[in-house]
């Protein structure tokens, strides 16, 4: 039989015999893989599921869980890039679904019955902790029907899966285990790089035990380790250097506080730039090849460090540069709207979709068609069938059953991330998984807002994170290049904005439900029918163009003075130079909440504008039940339209209620 490895065509990945013995375990093995940094682990895992798949398993019984969106698209897309000579296996491999523990833990509380408003009203942990129950309890019928049909299990990143996450992959291998049928698993990832573990101090809770050692508690001798060794990914400069500090990293002879030393005296030897320079649109132009990413330890940085590379330019940087911060809500791609926005049944036939798709095909070139992420038509169809809860070969549509789901965690796939780019800021956390040709660590300085004791050999470990995200070169971005951070600031309401106090208020915008959806296509609030459609034609015909562009919020007063304050609304308008532009929408009243919460008591007025926040995506919305009046047709019947989020913060001033 051909094994898995041997089953590539021309590809450029050979794997060595530790590699080996993981991809080609047996279906039933229990496999426990210690793998480094640049060792090879996507492939692995990669070639892990074309092993599995060769070996008789179908997609629906192999299960793939890994810690992040981004952790889930990077292997994806190293599967997309895999040349199989097996047709058969490229088709099984296009049905493989790969989720976050988050969404796969909706899915199956969904599955089992739960009520979906109850589940999007839950934390998620709350959603992890009932799925868990769930497993131990093993009465839901629908529950344990799902898990019976599951053969195989891979797990990513598992060393940083904070307690309750832990807890439930090690109770569903327990589960699945317990019957006369044994389940195989392949547990990857690497007790060197566990950086979550503050994720339980920070909510006041014991800190978990190691899941790693609990995993080989429960699981016994039956679970075999593998070691992955060999750097693959980075230069031989870098691999060396990682290797020196994982050294320092295990060893049993060194306390924490002295491997945070090696790190921190590590670090500090990096070449840097100038201290005196501030970042700006300049540092864009003078990049090296291939991808970069600046990395910081907070979100505020990420904010900050993002804010000032786009500087004041109106339109989006020449590059592509991306914000990634903790918190990101999954969103509906556009070509959903793009392609079903002026569909008025409510049922769409499979033959009425390939019209449908054939004209917004002829209406779209194909690099616009790539821009909104619109998938070829038979994968369009599955996935729309599959997010509506119609089995991917349904011949029919319920559009209903669609708008219904969109916002739900598990309606795409995780991997369906809009992430191509030149340069990403994030935190080192949010990097995980992640993999760079270039990387630019800020240097860290100290935060007005730490409360909490840090934890050393978890502080080296984030270095050690940071440091091998790198394949290619290594430097660091002194603290002085960036003006202070703005600092979470948590209101009544129980939202976290990011904020600064100065000269001009700085306010994070752009947070789900900021944005009033309906105001995209209400004719009241654009004064007409023909800007409704203006406005829509501009989101599908710039979509990348609209990426990072800026646009200016206007205070709307309301008519009745006793409720001005509380019902004053912005409208979003596109900034063309230094003025406003075509109108998009208007706030949403949590934005106002939220203002009034942090500028009434220090008896301050509602700003008049707000300046230099940016347009992230253009998305799909969808009205879930009757849609106002105002909304004319086509969207009144189609419920669907396209809009945008937010990012960044704004920056606006305000005055003392009394005219001062």
């Amino acid at each position: 039989m051909t094994n898995a490895a041997e089953s590539v065509a021309d590809s450029e990945f050979e794997p060595n015999p530790e590699q080996r013995a993981v991809i080609e375990a047996a279906v039933g093995e229990w496999l426990l893989v210690v793998a480094g940094p640049g060792t090879g682990k996507t492939e692995v895992a990669a070639m892990r599921l074309v092993h599995l798949i060769r070996d008789g398993l179908q997609p629906a019984q192999i299960l793939v869980l890994s810690f992040s969106r981004s952790a889930v698209a990077t292997l994806t897309r190293r599967l997309a890039a895999l040349r199989l000579a097996d047709a058969g296996v490229v088709e099984d491999l296009r049905h493989l679904a790969i989720r976050t523990f988050d969404s796969w833990a909706f899915r199956i509380l969904r599955q089992g019955g739960a009520a979906v408003s109850e589940l999007l009203a839950r934390q998620h942990d709350e959603n992890i902790v009932a799925a868990t129950a769930a497993f131990t309890d093993g009465t839901n019928a629908a529950i344990r029907e799902r898990l019976a049909g599951i053969r195989h299990v891979i797990v990513d990143e598992f060393q940083d899966l904070p307690g309750v996450r832990a807890g439930m992959v090690i109770e569903l291998l327990s589960r699945l285990n317990s019957g006369e049928h044994p389940v195989g698993f392949t547990v990857l990832g690497d007790p060197v790089q566990s950086i979550y573990r503050w994720a339980a101090r920070s909510r006041g809770q014991q800190e978990p035990s190691d899941p790693w050692d609990d995993l080989k508690r429960r699981m016994g001798i039956g679970l075999r380790e593998v070691q992955l060794t060999r750097n693959h990914r980075s230069t031989e400069k870098l691999a060396s250097m990682a290797t020196s500090l994982r050294k320092i990293l295990q060893s049993d002879l060194l306390t924490a506080e002295k491997k945070l030393t090696a790190m921190q005296r590590f670090l500090e030897r990096l070449p840097a730039s100038s201290h005196e320079v501030k970042l700006g649109p300049d540092w864009l132009a003078n990049l090296p090849e291939g991808t970069v990413a600046v990395l910081t330890r907070s979100n505020g940085e990420a904010v900050r460090v993002t804010k000032m590379l786009l500087g004041d330019s109106v339109e989006g940087p020449a590059v592509s540069v991306r914000l990634r911060v903790a918190g990101s809500q999954p969103i509906a791609p556009a070509w959903i709207a793009v392609l079903l926005s002026r569909f008025k049944p409510q049922v769409i036939s499979r033959s009425t979709f390939e019209i449908v798709y054939q004209r917004a095909e002829e209406g779209l070139d194909p690099p616009d068609r790539a821009l909104l992420g619109m998938p070829p038509r038979e994968s369009a169809w599955r996935r729309l069938a599959r997010a509506s809860g119609a089995p991917e070969r349904t011949t029919s549509i319920d559009l209903g059953d669609l708008r219904e789901r969109l916002a739900w965690p598990d309606s795409f796939p995780d991997d369906q991330l809009s992430e191509s780019a030149v340069v990403y800021v994030t935190t080192i956390h949010q990097a995980k998984g992640m993999e760079f040709d270039n990387v630019a660590l800020l240097d860290s300085r100290p935060r007005d807002d730490a409360q909490l004791a840090e934890d050393p050999l978890e502080m080296a470990n984030v270095g050690f994170v940071a440091v091998t995200r790198a394949g290619k070169a290594l430097g660091r971005i002194p603290s002085e290049c960036i003006y202070k951070a703005p600092y979470e600031c948590v209101l009544p309401s129980g939202r976290s904005r990011f904020l600064s106090w100065g000269k001009l208020t700085n306010l994070q915008f752009g947070l789900p439900g900021d944005i009033d959806p309906v105001s995209f296509v209400d004719h009241e609030f654009h004064d007409g029918v023909e800007q409704v459609v203006a406005v829509q034609h501009e989101l599908a015909a710039r979509v990348a163009a609209l990426r990072g562009h800026k646009v200016i919020l206007t205070r709307i007063d309301a008519p009745h003075e006793k409720t001005r304050a509380r019902d004053t609304r912005y409208e979003i308008c596109l900034q063309e130079g230094d003025r406003q532009g075509l109108r998009l929408a208007c706030t949403s009243q949590q934005v106002t909440t939220d203002l009034l919460d942090l500028l009434w008591d220090r008896r301050l007025s509602l700003p008049n504008k707000i300046f230099n926040l940016r347009i992230g995506e253009v998305i799909s919305l969808a009205a879930r039940g009757d849609v106002a009046p105002t909304v004319p047709q086509p969207w009144q019947s189609s419920r669907l339209w396209l809009g945008i989020t937010l990012f960044g913060t704004g920056d606006f001033k305000t005055w003392k209620r009394n005219g001062k």
